[in-house]
């Protein structure tokens, strides 16, 4: 009788024991990855809630069913993680595709292929502004100047667009790339067209002047400006300067460690800059202090000297080591920092708000220079330029 009771132990196994588990465990990572990968969120404002994975799925439906053209999905989905960012109302946030983010990387490395223009927005007219023209670049060449108005970039008009977008233009062009401008005080556009180079940015140029004054201009900080500073600050010292003009006119930016790196050269032992997240955590880079300037400096600045170069100028100004000349700065007082994504894209999203040594928040407001020298798109000569060597021939003769 009792064996008949438990007579199904019988037919029980260790293997069907573990068959067991392994089914119990295989429902689980599936549940586990649906979870964890679908949207699952039911509030209808979020764009990755069930609603908007729903409406998602209409519209490629109604394109793939009614469009006359058959759609390039790559560029559909491309574009779509572009509006998730352009959502944010952030002009500074973006999503790259890989191939754009591969670029990028080269750029910030000191290596690009290009044309030899720097690009900025005017945030009031929207227009598109070429702010800096390499020397010996095909843009030089061509004839284009600081100040030309981009209005199209191989026939795409860029009414709307912003620098970032003109770039990736640029970039993406296999052939020949012909740009139409506006050029101030010539009534009809004009229209050049140049083959892109390879290029190894030259962010630091430099020569000594009359009266041994150094002058070094930086353009971009990126990978390659510490050390091109470091260079050139050195072969200067050499030839006995007594003065130093740096120009960070027209410089928009770029690495915040770029930056740093730079500036560490001339700055006393301190904080450069502070950096504070979302959250009120805060926390800064310094400098060494390991060889602070001892001779005269000013610094050149203008309406277009923006972020890492404000960084720049706001460490110049908090520790009394030059004298600010030209025009009020851009006033970018934030930070983007880019994550790379599992497929090689990339997102750039605002993350930090810096302040200066003195712990002054520039953004949107800038930094006032120490002498106000406005140039004029017409001036016959360089006002701000003349001024800086004029402050620096008067305190060389004072020292002597």
């Amino acid at each position: 009788m009792k064996n008949k009771k438990y007579g199904f132990l019988k037919d029980f196994s260790f293997g069907s024991f573990i068959a067991g588990v392994a089914c119990v465990a295989l429902v689980a990572v599936v549940v586990c990855l649906l979870y964890f990968s679908m949207p699952l969120y039911h509030d209808a404002k979020r764009p990755d809630s069930m609603a908007a994975f729903k409406k998602v799925s209409e519209i490629e439906r109604l394109i793939r069913a009614v469009h006359i053209d058959i759609a390039d999905e790559k560029h559909q989905t491309d574009t779509m993680m572009q509006g998730l960012v352009a959502g944010l109302d952030d002009t500074y946030a973006a999503y790259y595709t890989k191939e754009e983010y591969e670029e990028i990387k080269r750029t910030n490395a000191g290596m690009t292929k290009g044309i030899g223009i720097t690009i900025t927005q005017n945030l009031d007219t929207g227009e598109l502004i070429i702010v800096y023209v390499s020397e010996g670049m095909p843009a030089e060449e061509a004839g284009l100047l600081e100040n030309d108005i981009l209005l199209t970039i191989n026939g795409i008009d860029m009414t709307g667009m912003d620098s970032s977008a003109a770039a990736q233009e640029i970039q993406k062009a296999e052939g020949p790339v012909t740009l139409e401008i506006r050029r101030p005080g010539v009534e009809e556009p004009l229209t050049f067209t140049m083959e892109k180079a390879d290029m190894k940015v030259s962010s630091v140029n430099g020569i000594m002047l009359e009266g041994d004054i150094g002058y070094i201009q930086i353009s971009t900080f990126n990978g390659v400006t510490s050390e091109q500073f470091a260079e050139k600050y050195a072969e200067l010292k050499e030839q006995n300067m007594k003065a130093l003009i740096i120009d960070l006119r027209n410089n928009l930016g770029g690495l915040v460690t770029a930056c740093c790196d730079t500036v560490s050269q001339i700055l006393p032992a301190g904080p450069i800059v502070f950096e504070q997240d979302r959250t009120g955590e805060e926390r800064h880079q310094d400098s060494a202090g390991e060889s602070p300037i001892d001779i005269p400096l000013v610094l050149l600045v203008n309406q277009y000297t923006a972020s890492a170069s404000e960084i720049f100028t706001g460490a110049v100004r908090d520790y009394s080591i030059g004298t600010i000349v030209g025009e009020q700065t851009y006033g970018k007082g934030i930070e983007q920092n880019t994550y790379t994504l599992s497929d090689g894209s990339a997102l750039k999203l605002t993350t930090t708000v810096y302040y200066t040594p003195k712990h002054e928040d520039i953004n949107g407001t800038g930094i006032a220079p120490d002498i106000l020298i406005e140039l004029p798109i017409d001036a016959e000569s360089d006002l701000q330029f003349e001024k800086a060597l004029e402050v620096l021939q008067e305190e060389i003769a004072v020292k002597n």
